[in-house]
């Protein structure tokens, strides 16, 4: 989920020199890596923030009468689908947006104009949905109804309901990444000194924070009914989207 958020992990620290960009594979193997921490660190937040969306979780999913431990981890049910697919996603993320801003005529590295990065942005984020709809479905599945990821992609499978709700994940993700990236952008630029050769991480790190503060303010509510569409297509409920 949220593949434009791992876009700026290589997309923030390309350089107008090429021949001093670091070799490909360790761009995909720090992608990874970032990645996979990121959904250590983040998941059993997001697991409350969903909860929280649904007005609550079901007794299965959140157990009020279970041992301290157990509840703490009942808040990592969901984890392996981001956790296992983050640095492949984030890979195809990159690959599509380069080669979107590439056939756009910009220019390698990080000079491209702001309406070519809003526009390649888009494309990709549309791009990757179908790849990422299914795992969140299943995260979401699990978060909310507990339960194991095979018994959440039987019951969904079974359902023929994989791709419920498709059509707001596909814009939340169009939307998000064009917002991520933009505000992105905006922000290194403007924080950018003259004769700089590179951008400190503190000010990556910085329009990074903001860039993704001002990308969930705004595609928010679609999460939430992305949500709710997607953990009642679990239960066999929901609306369509």
């Amino acid at each position: 989920s949220d593949a434009w958020v791992g876009a700026v992990s290589r997309f923030g620290g390309m350089r107008e020199d090429a021949s001093s960009s670091p070799p490909r594979w360790l761009g995909l193997v720090s992608g990874g890596i970032a990645g996979a921490t990121g959904v250590l660190v983040g998941h059993a937040f997001d697991t409350m923030k969903v909860q929280a969306q649904l007005g609550g979780a079901s007794p299965a999913a959140a157990p009020s009468t279970a041992p301290l431990p157990q509840r703490i981890l009942a808040l990592y049910r969901g984890i392996l689908p981001p956790l296992l697919t983050t640095g492949a996603v984030r890979a195809v993320y990159f690959a599509i947006f380069e080669n979107v801003k590439l056939g756009l005529g910009a220019p390698p590295g990080d000079t491209a104009p702001l309406q070519t990065v809003l526009l390649a942005a888009g494309v990709t984020g549309c791009s990757v949905a179908p790849l990422t709809q299914p795992f969140v479905a299943l995260k979401i599945w699990q978060q909310a109804n507990g339960g194991t990821l095979a018994a959440a992609s039987a019951a969904m499978w079974s359902r023929g309901r994989v791709f419920h709700g498709f059509g707001l994940h596909a814009g939340l993700e169009t939307v998000g990444s064009m917002v991520y990236l933009g505000v992105y952008q905006c922000a290194k630029r403007g924080l950018a000194r003259p004769g700089e050769a590179s951008e400190p991480l503190e000010r990556r790190v910085a329009a990074g924070a903001l860039a993704g503060c001002t990308a969930w303010s705004s595609i928010y509510p679609v999460d939430v009914l992305r949500s709710r569409i997607m953990a009642g297509a679990g239960r066999g409920g929901g609306g369509d989207g």
